[in-house]
Formats: structure tokens, C-alpha cells, sequence
């Protein structure tokens, strides 16, 4: 930094020293005219000992101002180097997350296609691993956009009675196959519909119940979720609850010294003892960091040797006041609905169009498709997905977002025919090269496939939310790896209600007699008799 830069920043200062040097200048040239030396003595003293000051403060100021300098460039070195990083890990993802959501497909078709027990274990085992490889994947990318400071939430309506049904369907067969009763209790009142960031609390409560398991090799987890009303501000008509979640477990436990080694990210305690255990040690770190920005805190109580018990709270606000009702009693129907794959609707005069880059990604939608008899077209690059949404009418057109040279959202805009709502003038490009300028009124019904419903098929996982991709031009998404009941939900919404014919309760129950039980799906179906019992008692 210049020295003038400084004394600008410190003008005050200089002002005051540089008006005393002149007084003492004044005074000692009326000490050398009346020859008053020792007065002068005294006053070149004083004038010297100025200027020794007003340089010494001028070298720190300069000092440490480059000292600023060097850490404001070294912050945003840093920055710029975590945001390469970011980038980094969000490619890698994107490559890795292919090849797996291929295998994790052909997994599924094999649910459905296949009634050999021997086989629909192996099939189960694949899906665990994969799913597993999946949330490493999620924790390295998250901790990445933490280190950058790109994690941020995304509000919106959503039901919480499905959060918990996902959590439980994810983590409890996990917990099954080591012989642990993970419990689920539910307060009956909480309101259903709330406000808030949903894919983000269920990666907290999911990060939690898999350390549980991990950690707990005999026992039971108990997973818990009550809420308090919380007063309403005056004059404002938001009605907000404390959500509060609670996991205890029968594990190892965590001795007191170890505990605040929970949060550091790639520590993990007693490494010696858990060697044998996955995990990246990031889990908690990512919770606590989401905790925080929902303006929570993770807070662990452990004793040694008998286990842990994990418990958060966190504000949302109330949607809607119907209450999520008996949860396991939902939760016991509907993941034994979602452990069968029978289809339940068939459309033969439906036709969809499916673009990506990948021929295996292609080959599994074909697959999960197979059986509703919806005419099927594939493409492997956004080029010829164009030239086919030139000549044919489809009723939905399912893109992948990434694809080399034109990719989804660009291929999407073309398709769109580059004209936005609110805008007359726009020129349009249906595939090929622009051609004139858009007029709504006489050309609307020249593009082909403009207004037909565009799904993104992504790898992306919680970052992303449906208003992003509508801003892209995309209707809906799909997160591969695609699973066929998602699918089954996005078809019949978007394919128009005249070409679709439900199939009937028993031709759906018809094709699920078929299909053998496992220990899991046993468990469940023991579950769903206990229970109709009990209504029946009551």
C-alpha cells in the first residue's frame, strides 16, 4: 500500500502531527531570532521526537495494512481454491453416480422381473451396497459445499409424516439385517403439512438412525419425533411448532473426552475398535453444519459402554393442521405396497421420448417402462432428441441434465423454442438454426412438442429444488437413480388422463401373490396382521 493511501486513511492523526511539527518549527525560529538556545534545544527536541513518532506510525499503518492485504488475498485464495474443490467433487459425482444408478436400475428390474429368493436376496444386497456408496458420495459433495460456503436451505411445503416414512424404510431394514429393533414413536398431533427444508432434515435424521446402527451391535434404536406449539407473534397469522427429534441407541457409547471429536470432520473415535465400520466420518459434521443454519444445535448425551442418545429441535412452520396420524401403522402399509413392483396403470396410446448420453441409463428406463406399454423412444444425445421432438408428438419427453455438447437445459430452451411468457419478441430455435422472430400469435402451434411436459432426469442430489429446474424450462424431475414407483407418480401426472387405464385391485394383488417374501418383507406383512387385528379388537 502507498504511503499516501495510508495517511489518507489516518488524516485525523496526521493532521494533529503535522500541525504540532509546525508550532514547534514556529517556536524554534522565534528561539534562534531572540537567542533563546536552550528554548531551542527544547523545541527541535520535541520537533525530532515528533517525526520519530509520525514515522514509526506510518511504517506500522503500512505494515499492517499489508499485512491485511496478505490475508484478504490468502482468503480468497482459499475461497477460490474450496470453490474448485466443489466443482471438483460435484463432477466426480456426477461421474460416479452414473455407472451406479445404471446397476442400481438393472437392480430394481430384477425385483420385478425375478421371483427366485436366492436372486431377490442378491438383488436387496446390491441395492444396500449401492445405496450405501450413494450417501459416501452425498457426504464428500455436502462437506465440499460446506468448505466453499454454498450449503444453503431451500423452504418449501412438505409432509413430514413422508420424511419419516423414508427415513424409517431406509434405515430399518439396515437394522433388521443385524438383528436391532429400531422403534419409531411418533406424536399422532403433529400437523402434517409444515414449512421448511425437508430433503435437509431428513439427511440429519438420516445421518443420525445409520450412525445408530453402525455403532449398536445389539439392543434397539428408538427413533422419537414430538413437537410444542409455539406462541403467535401479534398481528401475524404464521403458526409455528417446535419439531423435536430424538435417536437413542444401545451402542458403544462415547466416553466424555470424545465427544467433541464428533463434529470434527474425518475423525473418528476409537478408530482401533471400528475399523471394520464404513463411514467417512463426516455425518455428524454435515448435521451439525445443517443444524446450524436451520438455527439448531446437535446436542449428545453417552454413557460409555451403554449408548447414546442424539436430540435436535428445530422451528417450522405450520401448513396445514391435519395430523400425521398412527405412523407405523402408514408406515407398515406402505412399505409393503413399495416392496412390490406390480404395475398399477397401463397406457398403450402413450408415447414418451427418454434422452441421455448413457446407453445403460437408457436401457433401464426402457426396462422400468416395460409392461405399462407406453410407446418408448430413446436418444442418446440432445441433437438427435431435438430431431425426434420434430417429428413425433410425445406426451412426455424425459431429458438427462448433463450430456456432452448441448445439454439438458439448453436442449430444453431449444425445444421451448427459446421464448419465454411476457417476452413477443424472442426468436425461437427448434433444433436447427434461428430462424425468424417469435410471434405468439401466429406461431405458437409450429413448435413442436413446445408445451409438452419435460421431466430432468439428474444425479444431483439434495441441492437442487423443482423451482430450479423450472427455470431451466423443466416441468418436474426425477433423481436417478429412478425408482419405478417415483416414476410410476410422474407418469400419471403428466400423461394426459384419457390414455391411461388403471388396472383393477385384483389384477394389481394378481401379480403381487407371485412374487416371494423375504425376512424383511415378512417382518412387514407380520406388522400389517397385527395390526388389522387390532383394529378389529378395537
Amino acid at each position: 500500500m502507498k504511503i499516501g493511501d495510508i495517511l489518507s486513511a489516518h488524516r485525523v492523526k496526521f493532521i494533529i502531527y503535522v500541525f504540532l511539527m509546525l508550532i514547534s518549527l514556529f517556536l524554534g525560529g522565534v528561539a534562534i531570532a531572540y537567542r533563546w538556545e536552550i528554548l531551542w534545544v527544547l523545541l527541535f527536541t520535541l520537533l525530532f521526537a515528533l517525526f520519530l513518532v509520525l514515522a514509526g506510525y506510518v511504517y506500522m499503518s503500512s505494515q499492517r495494512d499489508s499485512a491485511y492485504d496478505v490475508l484478504r488475498k490468502q482468503k480468497e485464495s482459499d475461497e477460490e481454491e474450496a470453490r474448485r474443490r466443489m466443482e471438483y467433487f460435484a463432477n466426480m459425482s456426477h461421474e460416479i453416480r452414473t455407472p451406479i444408478n445404471a446397476i442400481l436400475g438393472y437392480d430394481e428390474l430384477i425385483l420385478r422381473e425375478y421371483n427366485d429368493p436366492a436372486l431377490r436376496q442378491y438383488a436387496y444386497n446390491i441395492r444396500s451396497a449401492g445405496n450405501t456408496l450413494l450417501s459416501l458420495i452425498n457426504d464428500s459433495l455436502d462437506y465440499s459445499r460446506i468448505e466453499a460456503g454454498k450449503m444453503e436451505l431451500f423452504i418449501a411445503e412438505y409432509d413430514v409424516g413422508m420424511v419419516i416414512e423414508d427415513m424409517m424404510s431406509l434405515i430399518r431394514p439396515r437394522a433388521l439385517a443385524k438383528g436391532l429393533d429400531l422403534k419409531g414413536f411418533v406424536n399422532e398431533n403433529i400437523p402434517r403439512r409444515l414449512y421448511g427444508d425437508a430433503d435437509r432434515l431428513k439427511q440429519c435424521i438420516a445421518n443420525l438412525l445409520t450412525n445408530s446402527v453402525k455403532y449398536t451391535d445389539e439392543g434397539e434404536i428408538d427413533f422419537s419425533m414430538d413437537f410444542e406449539a409455539l406462541p403467535v407473534n401479534p398481528g401475524s397469522d404464521n403458526e409455528e411448532i417446535l419439531l423435536k427429534v430424538a435417536i437413542r441407541d444401545t451402542g458403544i457409547g462415547i466416553r466424555e473426552e470424545d465427544l467433541q471429536k464428533l463434529y470434527k470432520p474425518f475423525e473418528r473415535i476409537e478408530e482401533d475398535k471400528i475399523k471394520n465400520i464404513e463411514g467417512s466420518g463426516l455425518g455428524l459434521s454435515i448435521v451439525r453444519q445443517i443444524l446450524s443454519l436451520m438455527d439448531s444445535e446437535l446436542k449428545v448425551e453417552s454413557i460409555y459402554g451403554e449408548g447414546s442418545n442424539f436430540h435436535f429441535s428445530i422451528k417450522q412452520r405450520v401448513a396445514g393442521r391435519e395430523p400425521v396420524g398412527d405412523f407405523e401403522k402408514s408406515y407398515a402399509r406402505n412399505v409393503a405396497d413399495k416392496n412390490h413392483f406390480a404395475i398399477s396403470f397401463t397406457a398403450p396410446e402413450a408415447r414418451v421420448l427418454v434422452v441421455d448420453d448413457a446407453e445403460l441409463n437408457l436401457a433401464v428406463m426402457e426396462g422400468l417402462l416395460n409392461g405399462t406399454g407406453i410407446q418408448v423412444d430413446s436418444a442418446l444425445s440432445a441433437t438427435t432428441g431435438l430431431e425426434l421432438a420434430e417429428k413425433n408428438d410425445y406426451d412426455v419427453i424425459f431429458v438427462d441434465l448433463r450430456m456432452p455438447g448441448i445439454n439438458g437445459g439448453e436442449m430444453i430452451r431449444k425445444l421451448r423454442g427459446d421464448y419465454e411468457p411476457g417476452h413477443d419478441k424472442r426468436k425461437y430455435n427448434s433444433g436447427k438454426k434461428y430462424r425468424k422472430k417469435y410471434n405468439p400469435d401466429k406461431d405458437a402451434e409450429k413448435i413442436r412438442n413446445r408445451e409438452t411436459p419435460c421431466i430432468a432426469l439428474t444425479a444431483g442430489a439434495l441441492q437442487e429444488t423443482t423451482s430450479d429446474y423450472k427455470k431451466l424450462g423443466f416441468t418436474d424431475y426425477l433423481l436417478k437413480p429412478v425408482a419405478f414407483k417415483e416414476l410410476e407418480m410422474i407418469l400419471q401426472k403428466y400423461i394426459p388422463a384419457d390414455k391411461i387405464k388403471h388396472m383393477s385391485v385384483k389384477d394389481i394383488m394378481t401379480k403381487k401373490k407371485d412374487v416371494p417374501l423375504l425376512d424383511t418383507e415378512e417382518k412387514l406383512n407380520e406388522a400389517l396382521t397385527i395390526l388389522a387385528q387390532r383394529e378389529r379388537v378395537n
